[in-house]
């Protein structure tokens, strides 16, 4: 069987390497760099905490695990970081945070209460206010360094016989009746396919998805904020009622306001972007005083969209009435990928996957999910 799959993030890259690992003559489209658009532009949190409902939370514990399965499988895996994650919050929230990690410990879920002396003897460059409240310690999350997940699944994948194209932008789906037989890239290439995949994220309600191809999304934008790693120095996911942080590679640490923090979406210049960064750079000076003295040329400030379905779980297989079309958009991308990759690979093959039922595009017929 051909296959092509459109989109070169996390879900289209994870797919390609299991596809290919199936014996799938794979064809993967990327409009431009692999892994510079959503993936790129990701905080890259793995976790299954504040995810309901029970299948989902589930859905996600498995895409952990996926990712370490995977990183047995190529024996090296420098992209994957379970460093662990702490987390506190504002006072009126305590009270859902318990609520969380109850919930969490029923379903035996990595997590439990520290103390602040704990949180301090973890993270000792924190300045405490003695406010912080309860303290959830998560064990088994981390973060994944997606660009180099991204290069060794496709270098691998292509060592492997999948063809990998790059700067091809599909600007056609191609269909015979109610049949989909493949693509066409702006170069006027028709490359022709027994399955059509798209996994192009953010961008898949876009042209050239029209209905009934199109998914039904609703994104939403936040910032992340490079900074000097000696400046605000953290060994853990941290989760704080303005912000996450995170160490992102050598030298680095990400920073990003919290969702709602600030009210920004695609539209909003880089100008205004910059200023938000400035203010919540001022807000962490509380807990990381270096951070007062920081100028802006030594951060840097971009903006990241989310792949959000319309109902914030993913949207995983054929759409009906349409042959030869699969749709894998979600968000939780990069804690779902390899996961997402394996079952749909297992669906490709015949073989019947009842994680994936609630997440189907027809459910968008109806009033909600099936959980």
């Amino acid at each position: 069987m051909k296959i092509i799959v459109i989109g070169a993030g996390m879900v289209g890259t994870s797919l390609t390497w299991e596809l290919t690992q199936a014996g799938f003559a794979v064809t993967l489209l990327e409009a431009g760099e692999a892994g510079k658009g959503t993936s790129a532009n990701s905080f890259a949190w793995i976790n299954a905490h504040s995810k309901p409902p029970e299948g989902y939370h589930r859905l996600n514990a498995a895409g952990m695990q996926a990712h370490r399965d995977l990183a047995r499988r190529f024996g090296h895996a420098s992209w994957l970081n379970l460093i662990g994650g702490l987390e506190w919050r504002a006072a009126n929230e305590q009270q859902a945070m318990r609520d969380n990690v109850d919930e969490l410990q029923n379903f035996h879920y990595p997590a439990e209460w520290i103390s602040a002396e704990q949180l301090q003897q973890r993270e000792p460059a924190l300045h405490l206010n003695g406010n912080e409240g309860a303290i959830g310690w998560f064990p088994s999350e981390g973060w994944v360094d997606t660009r180099q997940y991204i290069q060794q699944l496709l270098q691998a994948s292509a060592e492997e016989g999948a063809k990998i194209v790059t700067g091809s932008k599909v600007v056609e789906i191609s269909q015979v009746g109610d049949t989909v037989t493949g693509v066409k890239t702006a170069d006027g290439t028709l490359h022709k396919a027994d399955l059509t995949i798209n996994a192009s994220g953010r961008w898949s309600d876009k042209a050239p998805y029209a209905n009934p191809l199109a998914t039904p999304l609703a994104p939403t934008t936040g910032i992340l904020i490079r900074v000097p790693a000696d400046v605000v120095p953290v060994s853990h996911v941290l989760a704080t009622p303005l912000f996450h942080c995170r160490p992102d590679g050598e030298g680095v640490t990400l920073l990003c306001p919290n969702e709602g923090v600030y009210d920004i979406d695609e539209s909003t210049p880089q100008s205004r972007v910059n200023e938000l960064a400035a203010d919540i750079i001022s807000k962490a000076a509380a807990i990381w005083p270096k951070l007062a003295a920081l100028k802006p040329a030594h951060y840097q400030a971009r903006m990241g969209i989310r792949a959000l379905p319309a109902d914030g779980y993913p949207i995983v297989g054929p759409t009906p009435g349409i042959t030869g079309y699969y749709t894998v958009v979600t968000h939780s991308g990069v804690t779902l990928s390899p996961l997402l990759a394996r079952l749909v690979t297992q669906e490709i093959q015949g073989q019947p996957v009842a994680e994936l039922k609630a997440y189907r595009p027809q459910r968008f017929l109806k009033d909600s999910i099936d959980d």
